[in-house]
């Protein structure tokens, strides 16, 4: 049977409407489902622990990163469910990365076709990050951009317009198998295992099949030079850049003196005190459309 996870409406206001259109559907095609309607992301904890106690398997989440990521937190045994995608922006990153539609009838019936993909997912600080994590002036903006009153792609430019050249940097030390870099100041980081983040491309060599995480910076960069490095970094352009470094690697750690690192995970701000990551190859089993 089919459990349908519907985001929050705050999180997703187009959540409830899409599934109305998923239920309408199912019913015509006589699909076994249950679905299970979300007030707050904590509501989604619940639900998932009460269907996977009743020995269910099968998943179907409506919502974009942020739910993803609360959703395969809230399980215990990653490897045992399957699951399917209903996003509900045309711009959901991990979504949109696969190339899953955005339609929402095309989605579940790509679901229904039953074609199944393993994909790999990111193990943090014992937290399953799904797409991507992001350190630099990319947090910094976030953390702006998160307390203006209006929140759209016109906001988010100003944002960045206004402080992406004030950032001056933060001093990290990477330790990545036997190599370790120290003192680092880095100006933006990204940690991909999904190459879109927010719209941005910023792993555009990322490959959730190889059993690698795709990990490039930047070191802090003149005044005049950082907007122009934010600009390619959301095109994808600054793996062409040769101020950035890239390295694939299957578990890293990055910390720093302050124990305080801010981080855009899989699109929520968090502040942690280290970055201890690794990659779990094939943990997760999607369905995707077959092609």
């Amino acid at each position: 049977m089919l459990n349908i996870i519907v985001a929050p409406y705050e999180i997703c206001d187009k959540g409830e409407s899409y599934t109305k259109k998923i239920v309408s559907y199912l019913k015509n095609e006589k699909v076994e489902f249950s679905v299970y309607f979300s007030r707050t992301l904590d509501d989604i904890t619940t639900s998932v622990q009460e269907i996977l106690a009743l020995g269910e398997t099968e998943f179907v989440v409506v919502g974009n990163d942020v739910v993803l990521n609360k959703f395969l937190n809230a399980v215990k045994e990653v490897g045992k469910i399957k699951l399917g995608i209903i996003p509900t922006n045309k711009h959901d990153d991990f979504a949109e990365f696969l190339g899953i539609s955005s339609n929402p009838i095309q989605a579940i019936k790509d679901i229904l076709a039953k074609h199944i993909e393993e994909v790999d997912y990111l193990i943090m600080n014992d937290q399953i990050v799904l797409n991507n994590i992001l350190v630099g002036a990319s947090a910094e903006i976030f953390e702006i951009y998160n307390q203006y009153k209006i929140k759209n792609s016109f906001t988010q430019k100003i944002a960045t317009m206004q402080y992406g050249d004030k950032f001056e940097g933060i001093i990290l030390n990477f330790d990545f198998k036997s190599n370790k870099i120290k003192n680092e100041n880095i100006f933006e980081l990204s940690i991909a295992n999904g190459g879109l983040s927010r719209k941005k491309h910023i792993s555009p060599l990322a490959n959730v099949k190889d059993g690698l995480m795709n990990f490039n910076y930047t070191t802090i960069l003149q005044k005049n030079e950082r907007k122009k490095y934010l600009n390619l970094f959301n095109s994808g352009k600054q793996i062409y850049n040769n101020n950035t470094k890239q390295h694939w690697t299957n578990q890293l750690r990055i910390t720093n003196e302050d124990n305080r690192i801010k981080a855009i995970v899989d699109g929520t701000l968090l502040n942690l005190e280290e970055i201890n990551v690794q990659v779990v190859e094939n943990g997760l089993k999607l369905y995707t459309k077959e092609t």
